[in-house]
């Protein structure tokens, strides 16, 4: 597990839970197996299961399985949520993105 309570700006993989802590700052592409967003995120993101709490926000898209959002938490942005048996992959966000400015 990798638990931010500071800052990080870049590209980040992981196979295991990425938690941003309340005075978390994550800027950048994720991608990862479960996501709790506590503090605020920026970017472009690719999980198997995200979690915004009460206290998070989120800026940017996000390819999904399971999305939970509690009562004053914040997503901006576009999300495409896919069935369990497909794999999560960023590209079918930028894709989405190309088609759309077209």
């Amino acid at each position: 597990m990798l638990h931010l309570d500071g800052e990080i700006t870049g590209v980040v993989h992981s196979s295991n839970v990425i938690v941003i802590g309340k005075s978390g700052v994550l800027k950048g592409q994720v991608k990862a197996n479960k996501i709790v967003i506590n503090g605020f995120f920026e970017g472009e993101m690719s999980v198997d299961s995200l979690e915004i709490l009460s206290g998070g926000i989120l800026n940017g898209n996000i390819v999904v399985k399971q999305l939970s959002i509690e009562n004053g938490g914040k997503f901006n942005g576009s999300s495409k949520i896919i069935e369990k048996d497909e794999e999560t992959t960023m590209v079918n966000v930028i894709e989405e993105k190309s088609q759309n400015a077209s």
